[in-house]
């Protein structure tokens, strides 16, 4: 390949292989197609440095968020073009380290590793760190549920996939075949629970609704419609958006359902301190007795009106045990769902948003976050959305009962109590934070080194 040609097509596989990343999640789900994703954008920045290997990797990323995340322009319009170019700027610092790592040396295994270790690092910094906190669409979300997930957590799995990729490239073939072998296994281990019936021990039978844009009597109806023997049933985030407790008609009329049915409820709504404008998104549970508890959302959405975040992530005593409820956004990171459940939470219930503006698109890759949340702690976890998707997940990641993106109605199954913590929980949160450790000490040590002699050149730079 000539010099006049090598470039340009470098950056044809990049782009193209940020295709197969986006195509690797829903609304297409073509999950194998994350490994030629990676593969391709580490083969076009190889022997690259400096301002050719930012380029290659802000094109990978532009193009595998541009695409994937399409429906971002339903909700921010041309302001997208700048968000997606500030998350594709993450991609392009991966690729400036793996040019310098190149010119010092690192070769083989170490340079695998590396590769593993500095694509971490930067998920991390995008997912969790970043002012945009953006933790859709990495490397481990990809595969889905399996067994690694309540050891090591989604960002470690994305590491593994990463290592298996830059191996391959690098034609480490016993190392790929061994990271790949790792990754196969973790699928075919992972498989769901056993359906559950009433009368088990531990077993809680809960309801959702799922419905958007009405008032708190179409909440009532339809929960006042459920069969009899219904434990625990769920309104979506912003089920009543106000302050019901100041709302003695309304909060009455929540007393005499739960009453009238003999349930647990939990609800999204809003608490008004003072009866300021200042406000909080809550999420209230309650039964015939009373207030039981609530929780305020830690994990408030950015760019949008949504409240004063809060600061805890504590379960709450219901007649069912410990329940955790995380609202919505709150399960896209790992802490507050790993926090409640260290906290002795035995189930989750999450009410949640998706506009149905949105678009399914956004609705169906939203709904993947709290599987991996569900794996990563062992924990049953029931999410109830105002337009989808609601969902019934077993402590593996598995789907036990869905009500789709853009549908209006309830969702009905059984979960149960649990009590064990997976090593996740414990400890194995902590692994990806080692990993940027390592990261930042070895990009810190790469910008202060004095710069190495330019490698010799490939074959077609």
């Amino acid at each position: 390949m000539s010099k006049a040609t090598a470039f340009p097509a470098r950056c044809g596989l990049a782009i193209l292989s940020g295709l197969f990343c986006a195509l690797a999640f829903p609304p297409f789900g073509w999950w194998p197609l994350i490994l030629p994703g990676l593969a391709g954008l580490l083969v076009s920045i190889h022997g690259q440095h400096g301002t050719r290997a930012r380029i290659l990797g802000f094109l990978h990323g532009y193009t595998a968020l541009g695409v994937g995340l399409s429906w971002v322009w339903n909700i921010f319009g041309s302001l997208s073009i700048l968000l997606w170019a500030v998350l594709a700027a993450l991609t392009a610092g991966f690729a400036h380290f793996q040019g310098s790592a190149f010119l010092y040396g690192l070769r083989g295994w170490k340079f695998a590793a590396f590769t593993a270790i500095n694509w971490s690092a930067w998920e991390i910094i995008r997912a969790e760190i970043s002012p945009l906190k953006f933790p859709w669409m990495t490397a481990g979300l990809a595969i889905g549920p399996n067994a690694l997930l309540p050891w090591i957590g989604v960002y470690c799995v994305g590491a593994i996939v990463v290592f298996a990729a830059a191996a391959l490239t690098t034609r480490m073939w016993k190392s790929a075949c061994a990271a790949l072998a790792v990754l196969a296994a973790s699928l075919v281990i992972s498989r769901p629970y056993p359906t559950l019936q009433q009368g088990q021990a531990g077993v809680i039978e809960v309801a959702g609704v799922q419905l958007e844009n009405v008032t708190i009597d179409s909440y009532i109806k339809d929960t006042k419609a459920m069969p009899a023997g219904v434990d625990h049933v769920v309104w979506p985030e912003y089920a009543v958006p106000y302050d019901i407790r100041e709302n003695k008609r309304d909060w009455q009329l929540l007393l005499d359902l739960c009453r009238e049915k003999d349930i647990t409820l939990t609800f999204g709504t809003q608490s008004r301190p003072g009866g300021g404008d200042a406000w909080h998104n809550i999420a209230i549970t309650m039964d015939a007795t009373g207030f039981l508890g609530e929780h305020t959302k830690v994990h408030t959405v950015h760019m949008f009106d949504d409240g004063t975040p809060g600061k805890l992530s504590e379960p709450v005593v219901s007649p069912f045990g410990k329940v955790g409820t995380p609202i919505c956004f709150d399960c896209d990171y790992e802490g507050i769902a790993r926090g409640m459940a260290a906290g002795g939470a035995e189930y989750f219930v999450v009410p949640t948003m998706d506009a149905e503006s949105w678009s399914a698109r956004q609705h169906d890759q939203h709904a993947e976050l709290a599987r991996i949340r569900a794996a990563e702690n062992g924990r049953w976890m029931f999410v109830v959305a105002t337009s989808g998707v609601s969902q019934l997940i077993d402590p593996a990641g598995h789907l036990h009962a869905r009500l789709g993106a853009m549908k209006q109605g309830t969702i009905h199954g059984f979960l149960k109590r649990e009590t064990g913590l997976t090593f996740y929980t414990r400890f194995g949160w902590i692994l990806p934070w080692c990993a940027l450790t390592i990261a930042a000490v070895l990009w810190v040590w790469m910008i202060f080194r004095p710069r190495p002699s330019r490698p010799a050149p490939t074959q077609d730079s």
